[in-house]
């Protein structure tokens, strides 16, 4: 009974499995077919818009003195006077007395020349009276050829050499007395002071050193490529403009991002062996704003800040105006210099152009684009000729 049941039971499966067989067959699933559409990538894209630039320059520098010295005497003895401004840090104008020697050696030695220039004047007279004396004599007795000894004209010009000799010695005693007084030779301020009340200097001993504080100057380092940008007094290599070229210094002073106007004035004209960059030279005047006097009307003064020696700045030079210039951003450039234009059917086209400057998130075109066209930007990262794209929003560049 047992083998009954279970001979049914495998009957009854093997039916089964035969009626799905024949309803998979005569009834298949439907398979909806697609066919696989590949879509343009989206990318960005600015359009070529020519423009007239500036081709300003960036630097860096050390601002230093136009002029700086060693403040050395001439002579010595003990100092008998320091003046209050010589100091650190102390100003000064030209002429200012800063230190003085004491005279009392050099007036007499000024005391000594000028009694010997007298006897010298004296013997010099009296010679001349002697030689027209012997003049006279040879004219009423001489015959013949006179003597240079007996008309006394050797004499004659040994006193006067002697005169000469005595005079300039007296020249060099006064100046000797005037180095005494040591005076400021420019407008300045002292750096450092290396003396006192008192002491005993001799003749070379330095005193101090002072700079100049009318100009300060930044030597300014930029590559000779960028030399075509800017105008400079002694750049040969094209026309000069009427006007030196304009520089704007910066630095953090005084707890704010200040602004200092200058000018180019040289370059330095030797390009370095290291670097392969060549120095010019931006001046600003009245650095201190000693110049600056309070407005009698307004009562305001000058807001700018002093520009003190030995600070830091950033330098960007006003450079000149070029046409017909495109800018575009640094990554829309490719290998070989080379942008890859969209056409009229959405399809890439790499075409070489003419770099006319680089900078860090731009790059400046001179030739190779026509207006209007349509610059990949964004959206690819590896372009590939005739590839076909779908452009959507212009960029900025």
């Amino acid at each position: 009974m047992k083998t009954r049941s279970q001979l049914f039971i495998a009957l009854l499966l093997g039916i089964a499995g035969v009626l799905t067989a024949v309803a998979i067959v005569s009834f298949p699933p439907q398979v909806d077919h697609q066919e696989n559409i590949v879509k343009a990538p989206s990318v960005q894209f600015i359009k070529v818009k020519p423009q007239r630039l500036r081709m300003n320059v960036r630097s860096q520098g050390r601002v230093m003195a136009q002029t700086e010295i060693d403040l050395v005497t001439g002579v010595s003895g003990n100092i008998i006077k320091v003046s209050p401004v010589f100091v650190s840090g102390g100003f000064f104008s030209k002429g200012d007395l800063l230190v003085a020697v004491d005279p009392a050696e050099y007036d007499l030695r000024v005391a000594q020349a000028q009694a010997r220039v007298m006897e010298a004047q004296y013997q010099l007279t009296r010679e001349e009276a002697e030689a027209e004396q012997a003049h006279d004599e040879w004219q009423q007795l001489g015959q013949g050829d006179p003597n240079p000894l007996s008309l006394r004209i050797p004499q004659l010009r040994e006193k006067k050499a002697k005169l000469a000799a005595e005079q300039e010695e007296l020249r060099n005693a006064r100046l000797l007395r005037q180095r005494t007084d040591i005076k400021a030779p420019f407008n300045g301020r002292v750096r450092s002071k290396e003396i006192g009340l008192g002491q005993y200097i001799d003749d070379g001993t330095l005193l101090g050193r002072i700079y100049s504080s009318d100009v300060v100057e930044v030597r300014l380092p930029i590559s000779t490529h960028e030399l075509a940008f800017i105008d400079s007094p002694d750049l040969p290599q094209h026309q000069q403009s009427a006007q030196p070229a304009i520089v704007k210094l910066t630095a953090n002073y005084q707890g704010q991002q200040q602004i200092w106007p200058g000018k180019i004035v040289r370059s330095e004209g030797v390009v370095d062996q290291d670097t392969g960059m060549i120095i010019i030279i931006a001046q600003v005047t009245d650095p201190f704003r000693l110049a600056v006097k309070k407005n009698q009307s307004t009562g305001e003064t000058s807001r700018t800040p002093i520009l003190p020696v030995g600070l830091f700045v950033e330098a960007i030079i006003e450079g000149r105006w070029f046409d017909d210039l495109v800018v575009i951003p640094a990554n829309a450039l490719y290998k070989e210099q080379r942008v890859a234009i969209i056409d009229s059917g959405n399809r890439l086209r790499f075409r070489s152009v003419e770099v006319f400057r680089r900078e860090r998130e731009q790059v400046i075109i001179k030739a190779g684009l026509n207006k209007g066209e349509r610059i990949l930007t964004a959206g690819l990262h590896h372009p590939v000729e005739g590839m076909e794209v779908a452009p959507t929003d212009e960029s900025i560049p």
